[in-house]
């Protein structure tokens, strides 16, 4: 269900819950380079089962106009990647959360603040359910203003080993969902204000 949303102002704490194998570490190590890369303070943790597959594992991405460097409880926006990824942060969620999901693929919906994305299908075109992660990618970096360009450039870069091919599908997957982003940012349904810093471009990331 689409609403105007608050505008979400100098700080933004994006949540990625999905099962263990769906390429959660991926998004987080992109995401937060292009990110930095564009001039926003960035800040990471995750938490994950003792398991290769299967299970509930999140990870926090915050984006801040100052310094940040913990953990917070809120949950600004959710993408939820796996059928029980929302009752797995159901504490979490608050009626200010705004949960862009594949509403059919969810074992339980919130009755507001839902966005559907198809996230299942849009990836089932491009060849494989493995481009979910990457199409994550491509619309949260559309809602905070990342350019497409950044985007592009860090997705090849990340992907130096795998054929032309796997690629392209990956650049595809992000201007899919960059795209479904952009709407919603233009349509007023979300709207992020995070002073960028052009020197926050050249500090040092820490793990």
């Amino acid at each position: 269900m689409k609403r105007v949303s608050e505008i979400f102002k100098d700080s933004l704490s994006i949540v990625l819950c999905g099962e263990a194998g769906q390429g959660l570490q991926t998004v987080e190590y992109l995401l937060i380079r292009m990110a930095k890369h564009a001039g926003f303070h960035v800040f990471s943790t995750k938490e994950y089962m003792s398991r290769i597959r299967g299970g509930s594992n999140s990870i926090e991405i915050r984006l801040s106009s100052k310094p940040v460097s913990a953990y917070v409880d809120t949950i600004d926006i959710l993408i939820p990647l796996s059928a029980d990824a929302i009752i797995h942060v159901k504490k979490r969620i608050s009626r200010r959360t705004l949960i862009l999901g594949d509403q059919k693929n969810l074992n339980e919906t919130p009755v507001d603040n839902m966005i559907d994305i198809p996230f299942s299908e849009l990836a089932q075109k491009l060849g494989d359910k493995i481009y979910l992660n990457t199409l994550a990618i491509g619309l949260l970096a559309a809602l905070v203003h990342i350019q497409k360009r950044i985007v592009t450039e860090h997705i090849g870069s990340f992907f130096p080993s795998k054929n032309k091919e796997i690629i392209a599908k990956n650049i595809a997957a992000v201007e899919t969902a960059y795209k479904i982003g952009m709407n919603l940012v233009s349509s007023g349904v979300i709207n992020i204000d995070i002073r960028r810093h052009e020197k926050v471009k050249d500090e040092i990331l820490l793990n």
